[in-house]
């Protein structure tokens, strides 16, 4: 017979008080420039409880000089910002943007002369659906344009603060539930495990590179250069100031009409002298002059 409880004690954990509140929220706001306001204050508790009960601290003290104590120190690390860094993403989650992309690389093979080589930057890709569903439009933008003699290749370069979401993102296996937002036409590119599982075809992963990336380093010197970054759902979590900090320095990273496409809702009266805005409804990116 299955046991339906455990003998093991239930850890009890104090709420965080306001010092606490303000050194964990602070340790966000340095070292991955993330705020967490006073309203999110139960949510930063919550994921801390919970992280904390799973590996057996009940004093936040203890788990703080342990989270910053050498090796073991950042690998936990990484998993609490796991916790604390939202991952609810979709394929294709605005159309409108994906629609961009399209356009965008598909004028650049008409205006090529032999070949294109279209990068693309996958900004904050979490477990992977935003960076795959850019892989299968790229690819398919190179089949569309192999009639044309152009010779088109692409690659993706999806980034993420959070190890174990890159992990999964390298890993590809999603469940069907989310199939409802891929169009059929992509699905030639898909590979069915079994009934509930799917994942995607290797000659598109092989052209995707993931890796861990915190948006603070940004204005770091990078010889890397893109058509694309794509840059949504991510601006959000940090205050006015850095998030213009973030994307004058993401405009370095742009090649000679690379597109900048953010999220509508995630930045305001946001000028660069070196970008124009694109005029396209629903959108808000901006083009490198």
């Amino acid at each position: 017979m299955y046991k339906m409880y455990s003998n093991k004690p239930f850890l009890k954990i104090s709420p965080l008080t306001e010092d606490e509140y303000l050194r964990w929220s602070g340790l966000l706001a340095e070292r991955l420039g993330i705020i967490v306001p006073k309203e999110r204050k139960m949510f930063l508790q919550s994921k801390i409880w919970s992280r904390m009960r799973e590996i057996g601290y009940q004093e936040y003290d203890k788990y703080w000089d342990y989270i910053n104590s050498g090796i073991e120190g950042n690998l936990e690390w990484s998993q609490l910002v796991d916790r604390l860094t939202v991952h609810e993403t979709s394929f294709f989650r605005h159309g409108p943007s994906f629609d961009l992309v399209y356009e965008d690389m598909l004028r650049k093979v008409q205006l090529s002369d032999d070949t294109l080589r279209y990068k693309i930057w996958s900004v904050s890709c979490a477990t992977g659906e935003e960076a795959y569903s850019l892989g299968l439009l790229a690819h398919q933008v190179c089949q569309e344009s192999s009639e044309t003699g152009i010779k088109t290749y692409f690659g993706v370069t999806a980034t993420d603060v959070s190890s174990p979401a890159v992990s999964l993102a390298k890993q590809a296996i999603y469940s069907v539930d989310k199939l409802k937002n891929i169009d059929e036409i992509y699905h030639k590119n898909l590979v069915f495990l079994n009934d509930e599982m799917f994942t995607i075809k290797d000659n598109i992963k092989k052209r995707m590179a993931f890796g861990v990336f915190n948006l603070l380093d940004v204005n770091r010197p990078s010889n890397i250069k893109y058509d694309v970054i794509y840059c949504q759902n991510v601006l959000m979590y940090f205050e006015k100031k850095v998030r213009e900090q973030i994307l004058n320095g993401l405009v370095a990273y742009l090649n000679h009409n690379g597109l900048l496409v953010l999220g509508q809702t995630e930045i305001n009266a946001w000028s660069h002298p070196k970008m124009k805005r694109v005029n396209k409804n629903r959108t808000l990116a901006f083009r490198l002059k």
